[in-house]
């Protein structure tokens, strides 16, 4: 939980395994009174060119923004919030189951055989409730102008933490040399105590940026 408040650094997992964006210029179309067909006709063959050029502006400057870096559709962020509340239930679901396994694991003495086992759920459930907040930081780096901008330049690096904690924890990265086994039968019972939604690193969370 060191990273972002809510995100999760597997480094925490080493302790539960021993040794280890002006088009603001608009075209002034030419006066329909002085633009007749009998003394200007070259304007009747430009009128419908300029202002063709006249409505790309509009849009240009309502989708770009006035500083010439693609803005947000307001649909775009509207989207990214129900898709970061789509995968946060059933993942929230998640860390519940995986914090009452923990509960479990700690009323246990460090020498029961039931340690390895429990363990070994302990990792599964963590690596759905990663997999879910996974979905959630690739979705917002594809949307990255809806995060708070001191937010922004976290999300890679969450990115990049999520999936190799998830990779240690199927076995198929180590850390520190050490890959994750649970029949040593321990877990940092403090790693992922907490769930934040991601939710408050959106423009218009509450939060400031």
């Amino acid at each position: 939980m060191s990273l972002r408040n809510f995100a999760v650094d597997w480094r925490d997992l080493v302790l539960s395994s021993p040794p280890f964006f002006d088009l603001t210029r608009c075209i002034t179309l030419p006066s329909m009174e002085k633009a007749t067909r009998s003394t200007k006709p070259v304007y009747w063959l430009l009128v419908p060119v300029l202002l063709s050029i006249s409505l790309g502006s509009f849009w240009a400057a309502g989708f770009y923004g006035p500083i010439g870096k693609p803005g947000t559709p307001a649909a775009s962020c509207s989207d990214l919030r129900t898709f970061i509340t789509s995968e946060e239930v059933p993942g929230k679901a998640k860390w519940q189951e995986y914090r009452d396994l923990v509960t479990q694991l700690s009323a246990l003495s460090n020498s029961a055989p039931e340690r390895p086992g429990i363990i070994q759920k302990i990792a599964g459930t963590m690596i759905d409730v990663l997999g879910h907040d996974l979905a959630i930081y690739k979705e917002m780096n594809r949307s990255i102008s809806c995060v708070l901008m001191d937010k922004r330049g976290e999300i890679s690096k969450m990115i990049t933490d999520t999936e190799d904690a998830i990779n240690f924890l199927n076995g198929s990265k180590a850390i520190d040399g050490n890959f994750f086994d649970p029949d040593l039968g321990t877990w940092n019972s403090n790693y992922y105590s907490e769930y934040l939604s991601a939710l408050d690193m959106l423009k218009g969370s509450g939060s400031s940026s």
